[in-house]
């Protein structure tokens, strides 16, 4: 990938040996996965028997596949077959907004499997623990304000997940960080997000019909986000963080989503016509993205126009 501003010397190198993540089929599990094992860590990924088979292939080049059914008993197997001195917990049903239908697979995915993963670490003595949230749990909290404030069924069950690691740091001495994700892009990314529609439109000569496009985002390269999981993984697994911790991985400077295009235009030489305005806001959005505590010692290094080429 071009236009990263850091050189590889300057990315976080772990401080363990071995690795169990979640969700390593999805954008973000699979990056972090492929620099762990990069970096000689031994890496197990836990996959459903729903995943991706195409992705689940390409995994097992770099690391053991564990297959699951999220039930308890089968991830007691795989923490023990992989002795993690770390688990990264990427795993989550996303759904920006939800059917009635949509609400057992939310809570089972992100509120149940959590912690039937959280019970596996704790019997097995693996108690370092990193896991992926949302800046979505706290879409209505005033800025600097912990307080919960969930826009989506999909954030409310984030933050249910959250509580039960809460339980397990709390009573049973998990050494547990939450980071809590915004919008993130880099290359190969199959999720159907903005800058995908925009590449769309571009190959195909297609106009886009858009929102106002006044909303702010917080746009953070995966590279960068990596560095947050490893680094955060390095203080879990190493004791220099002990109980529990929630961090943000926020970009420099939000920008507004007509910033956005623009700068993915001028990065890549292409011109797409929008029509901005055409389409309202959904319910929920997010207009000013909340400002949280930034994880220590982290700080996003790829500039957003060079990291926009090729995405």
């Amino acid at each position: 990938m071009g236009g990263s501003s850091a050189s590889s010397n300057a990315r976080s190198a772990p401080q363990f040996r071995s690795a169990l993540v979640t969700g390593a089929t999805g954008f973000l599990g699979a990056h972090l996965t492929r620099r762990l094992t990069d970096a000689g860590v031994a890496v197990t990924a836990i996959v459903r028997p729903t995943s991706d088979q195409a992705r689940v292939a390409g995994l097992r080049e770099c690391a053991t596949v564990h297959p699951t059914s999220g039930a308890y008993s089968d991830l007691i197997a795989g923490f023990e077959a992989a002795s993690p001195d770390v688990v990264f917990h990427l795993a989550a049903r996303f759904a920006s907004t939800h059917a009635p239908g949509d609400i057992a697979g939310l809570i089972e995915d992100n509120v149940t499997f959590t912690a039937h993963l959280c019970e596996a670490a704790v019997a097995t003595e693996c108690l370092a623990l990193v896991a992926a949230g949302t800046a979505w749990q706290n879409a209505g909290s005033p800025s600097g304000d912990s307080t919960p404030a969930p826009n989506t069924l999909y954030a409310s069950s984030k933050q249910a997940a959250d509580d039960v690691i809460d339980y397990y740091s709390r009573l049973s001495g998990l050494n547990a960080i939450t980071l809590k994700i915004y919008d993130s892009y880099g290359p190969n990314d199959p999720r159907r997000k903005f800058l995908t529609v925009l590449r769309d439109a571009s190959a195909n000569d297609e106009t886009i019909d858009a929102t106002p496009g006044d909303q702010k985002l917080h746009m953070v390269h995966v590279d960068d986000l990596i560095d947050g999981f490893v680094h955060a993984g390095n203080q879990s697994a190493t004791g220099e963080l002990r109980g529990r911790a929630s961090y943000t991985l926020p970009s420099n400077q939000a920008v507004t989503l007509r910033e956005l295009a623009e700068l993915w235009m001028s990065a890549n030489n292409r011109r797409v016509e929008i029509n901005w305005g055409i389409r309202p806001h959904r319910d929920g959005e997010v207009m000013a993205p909340w400002d949280g505590e930034p994880l220590p010692g982290w700080s996003p290094q790829v500039d957003l126009k060079a990291g926009l080429k090729d995405c």
